[in-house]
């Protein structure tokens, strides 16, 4: 996997784990800042992503869903 991305992408698109990488996490706080830092380091995955999302900002799960995809993608480099 290339450092540069946020997300494996293989994982990803498979919506399975780990799919997010360190160096996300801050970018991921800045983006949902509902989230705290501990509640960010516990996402692993981009469905737990996606879910936490969904929750804490009272979205469907398709539009949890677009958000986090439209993130991860503005943020590949």
């Amino acid at each position: 996997m290339n450092s540069r991305f946020m997300f494996d992408l293989q994982h990803y698109q498979a919506r399975d784990g780990p799919g997010l990488t360190l160096h996300a996490l801050p970018m991921m706080q800045a983006r949902w800042d509902r989230f705290t830092m501990v509640e960010v380091i516990g996402v692993r995955t981009t469905s737990e992503l996606i879910e936490k999302v969904e929750e804490s900002y009272g979205l469907s799960h398709e539009q949890a869903a677009r958000d986090v995809e439209f993130w991860a993608l503005d943020k590949q480099l």
